[in-house]
């Protein structure tokens, strides 16, 4: 049996309309030494017929499909793909989104020896069709424990949708279960681990802005988001460490609670007054402190929820219908 170059993970849920469109964007690349693995995590739509019926027509050995004996979640199902794949490098794919054709060409030509996570811009697809390019930070070659700093200051992505991974790097890692925060984790734990990382601002993934997906139709837990900092702090250590490492931790623990409130504001829960009131408490103002250092415009919003939530919500309304029109 051949070693593929890359194996690609794609977890299926709610997505029938959309996953046959991310499994021919695999298909069409231009690079084509890789397998994927597409597993639907016992979809309640009718993904399971659409999946076989497509991968009937394509007849392409290249390409695994899983059925879930049961609902596992996303971290599960991700692990399910990484315990069966048999390729150099992973990457992973929302069946909701798409690669564009160069996108495994294009990151390999930069998975130089000694690089071990290569990291890409991506176009943000919105719910009208409009096509807006996106870049967090700056491009070139950092090592893990940098790459792991500027994670934490919001100044790369936590995404794994947008990266390529050197598996023997990365091996034995898996996704834990966290809402909303799975990327994140396993991400800044990679980072952690890796020799170097590089970025680059070609845009090879689409990444559609859908209202009814976890990530914009829902509310986070507050119990989950302290238990994602917690995550973070065993992770790195960051809170036990330099004043460098301690200031990029506070600036996610701030930013963790401000995505919550931001969420809860959009989607006007019942309980939004006692859940921003838990955001506004964990909201410290130590944190707050550190968190004005190093990326003041995060610093400022969290004041300012901690302050005048009415406020915040204001600004932050203005801001989400602009930027993703929603």
């Amino acid at each position: 049996m051949t070693t593929p170059r890359t194996s690609i993970i794609m977890p299926v849920y709610n997505t029938a309309q959309d996953v046959t469109r991310a499994i021919d964007s695999v298909l069409a690349q231009t690079d084509p030494d890789f397998e994927l693995i597409v597993i639907n995590d016992r979809s309640p739509d009718n993904a399971d017929s659409v999946i076989s019926r497509h991968l009937a027509q394509k007849s392409d050995p290249r390409v695994r499909y899983i059925l879930n004996e049961e609902n596992l979640g996303l971290a599960a199902t991700r692990n399910r793909g990484i315990a069966e794949a048999r390729g150099q490098w992973l990457a992973y794919l929302d069946s909701d989104d798409a690669f564009q054709p160069n996108f495994l060409e294009t990151m390999h030509a930069y998975a130089t020896e000694g690089i071990d996570v290569v990291t890409c811009a991506h176009d943000v697809v919105y719910p009208d069709g409009e096509r807006r390019f996106r870049l967090r930070g700056e491009t070139g070659e950092l090592s893990g424990h940098e790459a792991m700093l500027r994670l934490l200051r919001d100044e790369t992505t936590p995404y794994v949708w947008d990266k390529i991974f050197r598996r023997d790097v990365v091996e034995g890692l898996e996704f834990i279960e966290v809402n909303r925060a799975e990327d994140a984790v396993y991400t800044v734990t990679a980072y952690r681990q890796v020799r170097a990382v590089r970025f680059i601002d070609d845009s090879l993934v689409l990444y559609s802005v859908n209202p009814q997906s976890i990530t914009w139709g829902s509310v986070p837990p507050v119990g989950e988001m302290y238990r994602f900092v917690e995550l973070l702090k065993e992770a790195t250590g960051a809170h036990q460490g330099n004043a460098a490492e301690q200031k990029a931790l506070a600036t996610y623990w701030v930013l963790a609670f401000l995505n919550g409130a931001q969420s809860a504001l959009r989607l006007n829960p019942e309980n939004l007054d006692s859940y921003l009131l838990e955001c506004r408490d964990a909201l410290r103002w130590p944190l707050l402190v550190k968190t004005l250092q190093v990326r003041p415009f995060f610093g400022a919003a969290g004041v300012l929820l901690r302050l005048s939530p009415s406020l915040y919500k204001l600004l932050y309304g203005a801001y989400v219908k602009k930027m993703y029109g929603l």
